[in-house]
């Protein structure tokens, strides 16, 4: 019987995984971090199970991430299943980029249906100027880039 940490590699690579960013995110320069969600699932309830890939994220334009990098899997109903667990992130010295290293599978056992959920920690820069930037990224393995798109928030919006 297979654990979680050792699926074997079925049907499906990163390739086939749908990912979106979930609400695009609002900050003020100065403000309290908040977070950003990306989900990730795959079309059909199809297995998929691709192995250890880099994810690498850009941030879009005046926000940094923190480096706080969850994952949790959630049902159709929006319900958690099991626990949230960190997953060791690395941030560029500009703090624009992060990168990991996970497993992105989905379909393959009772615990992991539906979605995929990466939580993410980031915040506009003291010096953000106010405006919508769709200028960030997530590459998850060899799956094509989907944009991330943030909203810094004029100070008095705070």
């Amino acid at each position: 019987m297979a654990t979680e940490t050792q699926l074997p590699v079925q049907a499906g690579s990163e390739k086939d995984l749908l990912i979106w960013q979930q609400g695009i995110i609002e900050d003020a320069p100065g403000g309290v971090m908040t977070i950003m969600s990306i989900g990730l699932t795959r079309e059909g309830k199809h297995p998929t199970n691709p192995g250890e890939v880099t994810h690498t994220l850009t941030s879009p334009s005046g926000f940094v991430w923190n480096g706080w990098t969850a994952y949790a899997y959630y049902s159709a109903d929006q319900k958690v299943r099991g626990s949230m667990a960190e997953i060791n992130a690395k941030v560029t010295a500009d703090g624009r980029k992060l990168t990991f290293t996970h497993n992105p599978h989905v379909y393959t056992d009772d615990h992991d249906q539906d979605a995929l959920v990466y939580i993410l920690g980031v915040g506009a820069t003291d010096d953000a100027e106010p405006g919508r930037y769709t200028d960030g990224q997530i590459r998850v393995g060899k799956a094509k880039a989907v944009k991330l798109k943030g909203r810094v928030l004029d100070p008095d919006e705070d």
